[in-house]
């Protein structure tokens, strides 16, 4: 009973395993990179990732470069506006330097440089 029980939940298993994922944001690979000058106006555009736990960072030359944080970031998702304190009052955004939203410190685990953000997925109509 039990092995027919688990044999028809699996495909069940599988469809909802797809769908999680296919809206997860892909984690971008690759080197650590920094942003040059993002305190004197680099920053063009910003896009939240799924969840709070990365931001996607457009620069003035619109490259993409996707951050992830330390820890999930709760107010990014509704953020408007961000601001960026780097280590020692440096110019370039690293690794273990802070996004500000709102009155939350979001600290950079890491940058990597990163296509556009994933495009959110449109409501049918009914």
């Amino acid at each position: 009973m039990l092995n027919y029980l688990a044999a028809a939940l699996f495909p069940a298993l599988l469809l909802t395993a797809g769908t999680a994922a296919a809206q997860r944001a892909p984690e971008p690979e690759g080197r650590q990179v920094s942003i040059p000058f993002i305190t004197y106006g680099g920053a063009r555009n910003f896009h939240a990732a799924p969840g709070g736990r990365g931001i996607y960072i457009q620069n003035s030359r619109r490259d993409w470069f996707y951050a992830d944080f330390f820890s999930r970031c709760n107010d990014l998702p509704f953020a408007t506006r961000i601001g960026f304190k780097t280590f020692g009052g440096g110019s370039s955004l690293e690794r273990g330097d802070t996004i500000l939203v709102g009155r939350e410190r979001c600290r950079i685990n890491s940058i990597v440089r990163s296509g556009p953000p994933p495009k959110k997925a449109r409501k049918a109509r009914r």
